[in-house]
């Protein structure tokens, strides 16, 4: 066949791909698989599975490399360790996260360009987060990813760029469950902190609080970042926040933020890049950008971004760093002479 028509039909044919991954973790495949090899009989005991259905299922994640047999025994390959729940990089949380929630409002996508409106509204007719609030089983699902992600992101630059003894306070804004705040207040350990969010988070974030000692250090104070921000602080953080929102509700997000920082305080804003540039090889990101439009209406942003909206409330990047993930975090500071710095910031971390 012509290679550019088989390319065609790999791409349109890749939610086989989606549903397949999606619908192993969910059975806990990877899960049975973790720590012992089984048959294909004693698999499909396990997970009450037809064993000739399962047989042929197992064929498929066999050739897309989760899982090789030997001597009638399925065991995990490295790929698939990574989706199971056992597996200190774990990926399966994320994996529920868009099989549950995500690739049903990629139905919608079509009339969502058409209407202008995102999918996900179209799906549930609810804004996302709405919909979390009022459904403790969609809330978990979503948790349960954003603490997995949370928990992988590695902040150890942070703390080689800057005196401990700076840092006295700070306030995770939209901090979720705490695990962003609690690896800050390890790093900064004269430091206080406030996990400051909606209140139907309280429990897991004092639990993570509790978990990590840090009673003493960190308190869940209920806030919502659309209101004007009360606490003062050294560092405010902003970890996977503003991607969520359009821009006018960025800028409202970063004017409360704004409002309260003195001159000698930072933002560190937590945040995937968008290149500048459309390339092959840029396509994960710009892809990533429709798909927070899909699920909640937000948008990625370019770093030029990123500074536009900045400069709308007085705020400049004093300082990027290059995580080893696909992460960049940007420290933000105050710009009380409304000056047009460009990059003339510091750059730390691998390019």
């Amino acid at each position: 066949m012509d290679v550019e028509k088989m390319k065609i039909i790999n791409m349109i044919q890749g939610y086989s791909h989606s549903y397949i991954v999606y619908s192993a973790v969910e059975l806990g495949i990877f899960n049975a698989l973790f720590s012992k090899s089984m048959t294909n009989h004693q698999l499909a005991t396990e997970l009450h599975l037809s064993p000739l259905l399962l047989e042929r299922f197992m064929k498929v994640l066999i050739a897309m490399d989760f899982v090789y047999q030997e001597n009638d025994q399925y065991s995990l390959t490295s790929l698939g360790e990574k989706l199971s729940n056992d597996s200190e990089d774990s990926m399966a949380a994320m994996i529920l996260f868009n099989g549950r929630i995500c690739m049903k409002a990629w139905g919608y996508f079509y009339e969502g360009l058409k209407k202008n409106i995102s999918p996900i509204e179209l799906v549930e007719g609810e804004a996302f987060f709405e919909i979390n609030e009022m459904s403790q089983n969609r809330l978990g699902t979503f948790n349960d990813m954003m603490r997995q992600s949370s928990s992988q992101l590695n902040l150890e630059l942070l703390f080689q760029t800057r005196k401990v003894t700076d840092i006295k306070r700070i306030v995770d804004i939209g901090g979720g469950a705490g695990d962003v705040i609690t690896q800050l207040l390890q790093g900064f350990p004269l430091a206080e902190g406030i996990i400051l969010d909606k209140d139907y988070i309280k429990a897991e974030a004092e639990e993570t609080i509790r978990i990590s000692r840090l009673q003493k250090r960190c308190q869940f104070i209920e806030g919502d970042f659309f209101l004007p921000l009360e606490h003062k602080a050294d560092m405010y953080v902003l970890s996977r926040i503003l991607h969520d929102w359009d821009d006018r509700q960025a800028t409202a997000i970063l004017s409360n933020i704004a409002a309260v920082m003195a001159d000698d305080n930072v933002l560190l804003i937590i945040e995937k890049i968008l290149p500048e540039n459309v390339s092959r090889q840029a396509l994960p990101a710009f892809l990533g950008d429709m798909h927070i439009w899909t699920l909640c209406n937000g948008q990625e942003r370019t770093e030029s971004g990123y500074e536009q909206l900045l400069q709308q409330v007085n705020l400049y990047i004093a300082r990027k760093h290059f995580t080893d993930s696909d992460i960049v975090i940007l420290e933000v500071k105050k710009d009380e002479q409304h000056t047009d710095r460009g990059k003339d910031y510091e750059i730390f971390g691998a390019l």
